[in-house]
């Protein structure tokens, strides 16, 4: 019976290098289990954190470039509206000056048929005020009309100055200019 325990005791004993292993396999196995732990505990307190603030953010800017575009196309309509409200305001600047003309060739008109040489001047110098503000105003096809007017209103001043009747087939053919300036500018008035 001696050769039967001896050997389940030869078998039950282990050498170093076994042992050294099983503790080594143990640690590295610890090791593991540490670096596992380790990497979910990152992943719980700073990869989750922040992949929500991440999506959040990203929300955000939807958000923000939805209102963005938003903001853009009424500044678009804004800027478009602006665009045709000044060509108004310049049109009616315009209609304006040329009225004021004409208002003051008609009451030039009516001041020398009145033998009023005070009023006829002061009208043809109102006039001619007028023609100046419209210069700047009118295009390059409407000079031309435009030098020959100012020249019709320089003479019908000067005439004024001779003889009062003088100046009067003047201001009937400056009369006329700026009608037909005007049906030109704003043929629908």
């Amino acid at each position: 019976m001696n050769d039967k325990e001896s050997i389940p005791s030869e078998a039950k004993s282990e050498t170093r290098l076994q042992k050294s292993m099983r503790s080594a396999l143990r640690w590295v196995l610890l090791a593991l289990l540490a670096f596992g732990l380790g990497a979910l505990l990152i992943a719980i307190a700073l990869y989750f954190p922040t992949r929500q603030k991440l999506d959040k953010a990203n929300t955000d800017l939807e958000h923000a470039n939805v209102t963005i575009t938003g903001k853009t196309e009424q500044i678009n309509t804004v800027q478009t509206n602006n665009q045709t409200l000044q060509k108004n305001l310049d049109s009616a600047t315009l209609h304006m000056y040329v009225l004021k003309a004409l208002s003051g060739v008609r009451g030039a008109s009516l001041a020398v048929a009145a033998d009023d040489y005070a009023g006829a001047r002061l009208s043809l110098t109102q006039a001619s005020t007028a023609l100046d503000a419209l210069s700047s105003l009118l295009g390059a096809d409407q000079k031309d009309m435009f030098t020959a007017m100012r020249q019709s209103a320089a003479q019908a001043l000067a005439d004024i100055k001779t003889d009062l009747k003088s100046a009067q087939p003047e201001l009937v053919q400056l009369t006329k200019n700026l009608v037909q300036l005007e049906d030109n500018l704003f043929p629908n008035f």
